[in-house]
């Protein structure tokens, strides 16, 4: 029987906070055969949830072998946390719930810059961020200026659209219309599916690319926001 998403947004976020403390705190204690188990049925459910055709269960299965912290775990927490942040989106906008859509977009496209950061070898600034030193658009237009050394195209305008999609859930309007509030959470969206996209395009020039093949994560992506 399907697993509704009510269940399944439950079980992803638990799975994806623990296996991000797997990856990157080295206090972490835990059953780490269990925690790929559960990993790899979130990733099969949200599967059939999307109707993807395999593109999630089968790319998330190849991440996990061999199942180590040093091997594509990080690639495996992007997939995962890329796809169950933009399905939570889609959904809650569906139910009209369009504030908790935005934030959950807001959350995503937070993730992203720093996973782009952490590639770019510029984490620094995402510390400094995490500490509340700077806000998010300085945070973002330092990681924009540093792309720029890179000669990466459109690092600007993957600035803009992160604050944009950022500010979106920060910025919230609660006294606006139904309509407007509804339009909001279609724009985080789409610019938050915009941000993963170009984000792997970041990745690529700068020669860490994600280890899922781009074609399979906008094909993905694409089924996601089609769901809105």
């Amino acid at each position: 029987m399907a697993v509704s998403f009510s269940v399944l947004d439950r079980r992803l976020s638990r799975d994806i906070r623990e296996l991000h403390d797997y990856l990157w705190q080295p206090s972490w204690k835990g059953d780490e055969a269990a925690l790929r188990t559960r990993l790899l049925k979130d990733a099969k459910d949200l599967d059939a949830l999307l109707r993807a055709g395999g593109k999630l269960h089968k790319n998330a299965e190849a991440l996990a072998k061999p199942w180590s912290r040093d091997h594509q775990g990080s690639s495996l927490f992007e997939l995962l946390d890329d796809a169950h942040g933009l399905t939570a989106a889609t959904e809650l906008a569906r139910k009209k719930r369009y504030r908790e859509s935005v934030v959950r977009a807001q959350a995503t496209v937070e993730s992203t810059s720093i996973g782009v950061c952490s590639a770019a070898g510029c984490f620094e600034f995402v510390e400094e961020w995490e500490a509340r030193k700077v806000d998010f658009g300085t945070y973002t237009g330092k990681l924009a200026a540093f792309l720029n050394t890179k000669f990466i195209p459109q690092a600007d305008q993957f600035k803009r659209v992160l604050d944009a999609a950022h500010d979106l859930g920060a910025e919230w309007d609660g006294s606006a219309s139904t309509a407007q509030q509804a339009l909001a959470a279609h724009a985080a969206i789409d610019t938050t599916a915009w941000c993963v996209l170009r984000s792997l395009t970041i990745r690529s020039l700068l020669g860490r690319p994600q280890k899922v093949a781009e074609k399979d994560f906008e094909g993905l992506l694409e089924l996601v926001v089609a769901r809105f």
